[in-house]
């Protein structure tokens, strides 16, 4: 499998100012791409925000979770009057996955039921305490109202205040959805992710990252392999990080 390329666009006129309850402005409109025009939602970050936000969109995508697909998005006068004619502005997009976010299901039980049954959740959730997410909350998951979810809002990944080897700050997926489970249900967990999840990890084309995300045209090299540095270390430690956050008494249990 192949990693994918984050496109390029450019903002068109007409974007509205999107508001769930979001940190950073963030405009829903219409992107024009190299080869189509798509609908977005876009919001302005630091440079290398907009670089962890799409490391962790493709990285995500050839995981195969449910990230919807990144895109470099330039603002221009047309769409910003407020950037200089002739300048222009770097900002992430994500491309509409048509999922409301989960908010508004957040206090039905037969919402968190389908959370938990999604087949993609645990995988989430390691995924978090790889990038040291601490940021997952209900606005930043998607839901259909069926069964299907989607995951977004990576920027608070990869924190320059966290080492690799130090585990995510909080994991909201894991320690509200498995680390409550009982001692057997959790050995059964952990052994899933060490048996089927975590080996991906050892076999992701970290070397490519900075070329699939442009990251050459907006940061210095320093500032992409740290980035880089950080998620190869910590791909090695995820065993012992995984199981630590799961709050496992027991290493090795008899079944």
């Amino acid at each position: 499998m192949n990693m994918e390329q984050v496109d390029v666009g450019i903002m068109l006129p007409g974007a509205q100012l999107f508001n769930d309850q979001n940190v950073n402005p963030t405009w829903k409109g219409h992107v024009k791409t190299h080869d189509k025009i798509v609908v977005a939602f876009v919001k302005q970050l630091p440079p290398q925000k907009l670089y962890i936000e799409c490391v962790c969109a493709i990285l995500g995508r050839y995981l195969g979770l449910p990230i919807p697909k990144p895109l470099v998005v330039k603002l221009t006068n047309d769409s910003f009057p407020n950037i200089p004619e002739d300048n222009y502005e770097l900002a992430f997009g994500s491309e509409d996955a048509n999922y409301p976010s989960f908010r508004r299901h957040a206090h039905s039980e037969e919402a968190m039921l389908k959370l938990r049954e999604f087949a993609k959740t645990l995988d989430v959730g390691l995924f978090d305490e790889w990038i040291a997410n601490w940021d997952r909350n209900v606005g930043n998951i998607l839901y259909d109202g069926g069964n299907e979810f989607s995951f977004i809002d990576h920027e608070n990944a990869i924190g320059e205040e966290i080492e690799f080897k130090e585990g995510a700050h909080s994991n909201q997926i894991v320690d509200v959805i498995y680390s409550v489970k009982s001692e057997f249900e959790k050995y059964k967990v952990n052994r899933q992710v060490q048996t089927s999840l975590i080996p991906q990890y050892q076999e992701l084309p970290f070397s490519i990252l900075s070329e699939k995300t442009y990251a050459g045209s907006y940061l210095r090299d320093d500032e992409v392999l740290r980035v880089i540095d950080f998620l190869e270390s910590r791909a090695s430690l995820l065993h012992e990080l995984f199981s630590k956050r799961l709050k496992l008494q027991q290493q090795e249990m008899a079944i």
